[in-house]
C-alpha cells in the first residue's frame, strides 16, 4: 500500500522546488507529527535557516498562528506554507475532553477546519502564497485489511 510518509516527501520536494525558483523565499512549516528533523530536511537539500518550524497540537492553534503570520506577509514576498498533517490534529475541545477523561463525540473539529480555510484562503489567494496541506486520512476504517481472508489459517 501507499506509504504514509509519501505525502510528506512530495510536499518537501515542492518546498525545495519553490526554494530553487525563488532564492529569497522562506517557508512556514506547521508540524503536528514532529518527525521532520533538521537532518531529515537537509537530506532534501533544504536550507533549514529559511524554514520556520512551527510545532502545532490543535486545529485552533494552527488557525490562530497562521492567521497572525499571514497578517504580516505582503504580496510579492515569497512564502511557502506547509501543514503536516492536518489529519492528525485534534480540536481544542477534543484535547480538553481527553485531559478531563471525557469520551464524548467531538462535533467541533470539522467546523474548526472549515473556519481555518475560510480565514486563510483569501490571504493565500491575494498574496499569491502556496500552501500544501497533508491530510493523512485513510480510505478504509474497517478492522482488517481487505486482503485478509476470513476464517483462513
Amino acid at each position: 500500500g501507499e506509504s504514509k510518509s509519501f505525502k510528506t516527501l512530495l510536499s518537501l520536494h515542492c518546498m525545495k522546488a519553490y526554494f530553487d525558483k525563488y532564492e529569497d523565499s522562506i517557508a512556514l512549516f506547521y508540524d503536528s507529527e514532529f518527525g521532520s528533523t533538521p537532518e531529515y530536511l537537509n537530506q532534501f537539500g533544504l536550507d533549514t535557516s529559511r524554514i520556520a518550524h512551527i510545532p502545532i497540537n490543535t486545529v485552533e492553534q494552527l488557525k490562530f498562528d497562521i492567521r497572525k503570520r499571514l497578517e504580516t506577509i505582503q504580496r510579492g514576498q515569497r512564502v511557502f506554507i506547509m501543514i503536516d498533517s492536518l489529519g492528525n490534529l485534534a480540536s481544542s475541545k477534543e484535547d480538553e475532553d481527553a485531559l478531563n477523561a471525557k469520551s464524548v463525540a467531538d462535533m467541533s473539529r470539522a467546523k474548526a477546519i472549515k473556519s481555518l480555510f475560510r480565514i486563510i484562503t483569501p490571504h493565500l489567494t491575494i498574496k499569491d502564497i502556496p500552501c500544501i496541506v497533508v491530510n493523512h486520512i485513510y480510505k478504509e476504517m474497517g478492522m482488517y485489511p481487505k486482503n485478509i481472508v476470513s476464517g483462513g489459517t
